[in-house]
């Protein structure tokens, strides 16, 4: 029991872990893939710009001469009138055509270097942007940095250095366009932020959930294991009646090495039958594992003579059991469904009537056609079945009678066939009491 229990435990374990493993990693593929969206949709309209900038040097050189010499106030129009005017601009704008737009905002800055990568204009006193040290070996690329300001706060900011070709400006050699991001940086750490909690507030939901799942897995593994072990334990225990008898019968015959076939006729017509209620067994339990598997449903026409068929011969069985039987077919259109698979169905549930009622046993089968349902019932007046055997009956070698012998009352696997057929036929069976006794199987079955 202990083993048991501790292979129970293991077994739950290692379903929670790879649910647990699944959820995980899950979660932090989304985590990456959602923190990465974020930082690249929160940067994506500054460095567009400053790659609009990068790709026109003439628009740096133009926002850090226009700041440094006529302050943030200055207008376009303004800077173009007096820059056309001006006989030392920096870029040779040849015959003072109007200077291209600067392409900056208020959180944009730009600076200027000579050949020997001197600060041209002196930089924003407040910003401390001289603060920086650029990396001019690494020019057209999307960089950050930190500064400390003049007030002692801390400033991020996103670059990028380019060379300014001749043709533009003789006198500027590199070009720096640079844009605050302090507060969109601040902005997207907390979201990160917020996004983390969020995915763990899951990641921990989903461990319950791995939890929950576990149960709901084992649940029917343990239930399918159970019904194996209780399978082979009654199949076995089956075959060992007759294979006991077989054995002392057997025994018994070599005790006798003298007796004719006459004189051990009972024995031998006893070993006889044992050996076809083992061969019925074994036939039945085939049949039980085949179904186990995939059944093959073949739907076909069935035509309403098909269950006067059934039911005369139904009749010829009841008459060799001395049992009055009644049928009514009220059948009166074609079905469609497995007419092989429901013959046995009916058969299987008509033999096991005529099994458990008395001599005066009267058996009664109808068919019908209601709300696009075949319905039929197979009425008997046995002993009935109790609530209790009512939930049992259709598990394997389970017998309501169990005082009665394997010829006369079966192996208590035909019902569970049933049961199995009918569920493929995507179908139901229901058990009712029959008044004022016995019991009424009825089969619903989709046509």
């Amino acid at each position: 029991m202990q083993n048991k229990k501790r292979i129970s435990i293991l077994e739950n374990f290692r379903y929670f872990t790879r649910y647990v493993s699944v959820f995980t990693a899950i979660f932090l593929l989304m985590t990456l893939i959602i923190l990465n969206i974020i930082n690249v949709s929160a940067y994506s309209e500054v460095d567009s710009r400053l790659n609009q900038l990068a790709s026109s040097p003439e628009k740096i050189i133009t926002t850090a001469s226009s700041r440094a010499v006529f302050g943030d106030d200055l207008t376009y129009e303004v800077f173009t009138e007096r820059v056309a005017d001006s006989s030392d601009a920096l870029i040779n704008n040849g015959d003072h055509k109007p200077i291209a737009k600067f392409g900056y905002n208020a959180n944009t800055s730009a600076l200027v270097f000579d050949k020997n990568k001197k600060l041209i204009f002196e930089a924003d006193p407040f910003l401390q942007l001289d603060q920086i040290d650029f990396d001019f070996n690494n020019l057209g690329k999307l960089l950050e940095t930190e500064i400390v300001n003049a007030s002692g706060d801390t400033e991020v900011f996103r670059f990028v250095v380019v060379r300014v070709p001749d043709e533009i400006s003789e006198s500027v050699e590199y070009a720096v366009a640079l844009t605050n991001i302090t507060q969109l940086k601040a902005l997207n750490s907390s979201n990160n932020k917020i996004i983390v909690l969020i995915m763990l507030s899951f990641w921990l939901l989903s461990i319950f959930a791995s939890y929950w799942l576990t149960i709901i897995t084992i649940k029917p593994i343990k239930e399918m294991l159970e019904k194996q072990k209780a399978f082979v334990e009654n199949a076995s225990h089956e075959l060992r009646t007759p294979l006991a008898v077989l054995q002392n019968r057997l025994e018994s015959l070599f005790r006798k090495p003298d007796t004719t076939i006459l004189d051990e006729i009972e024995s031998i017509a006893s070993s006889l039958d044992e050996v076809r209620n083992m061969r019925l067994l074994t036939s039945n339990l085939l049949n039980l594992a085949r179904r186990d598997g995939e059944l093959k449903v073949v739907l076909q026409v069935v035509e309403p003579e098909f269950f006067d068929t059934a039911f005369n011969n139904f009749s010829l069985i009841a008459d060799e059991n001395q049992k009055q039987f009644k049928s009514q077919n009220l059948v009166r259109k074609t079905i469609q469904t497995d007419s092989a698979l429901l013959k046995q169905v009916m058969t299987i549930i008509f033999d096991n009537a005529v099994k458990y009622t008395g001599e005066d046993g009267e058996i009664k089968i109808t068919s019908k056609i209601r709300e696009r349902q075949l319905v039929v019932s197979i009425e008997d007046n046995g002993l009935g079945i109790s609530d209790e055997n009512k939930k049992k009956i259709f598990d394997r070698f389970y017998r309501v009678d169990k005082a009665r012998t394997r010829q006369n009352g079966g192996f208590g696997l035909g019902l569970s066939l049933a049961k199995q057929i009918v569920d493929q036929l995507k179908g139901q069976i229901l058990v009712h009491d029959r008044v004022p006794k016995g019991t009424i199987f009825e089969l619903r079955l989709p046509i």
